[in-house]
């Protein structure tokens, strides 16, 4: 993951995130081609385990996306739930040893 300065991390502590990442749109998507996981799942897992940092929903899914999309038929969305609240926040993910 690639390091973020601390006051653009503040600001999206700071405010609700109303976002959905899903494993494809309208279109079924597959459940299977990623071992004993779909092709998303297996790179969604992949991406939090590697991550050694901070990492925001929006920079996962510039990651993950394109790796869904050259391994399968279905294109994973991120974006805002509309109507929802949303303020300019974002999911934070921090891998925590254990």
């Amino acid at each position: 993951s690639q390091p973020r300065a601390d006051d653009y991390l503040q600001k999206l502590i700071k405010g609700k995130a109303r976002m959905a990442l899903t494993s494809g749109g309208l279109k079924p998507v597959v459940d299977t081609g990623g071992g004993k996981y779909s092709v998303f799942a297996k790179f969604f897992i992949s991406l939090l385990e590697e991550n050694t940092g901070v990492l925001d929903a929006s920079s996962l899914f510039s990651q993950l996306r394109p790796k869904v999309m050259n391994n399968s038929d279905q294109e994973p969305e991120y974006g805002l739930i509309h109507k929802a609240g949303h303020e300019q926040g974002d999911f934070l993910f921090v891998r925590i040893e254990q």
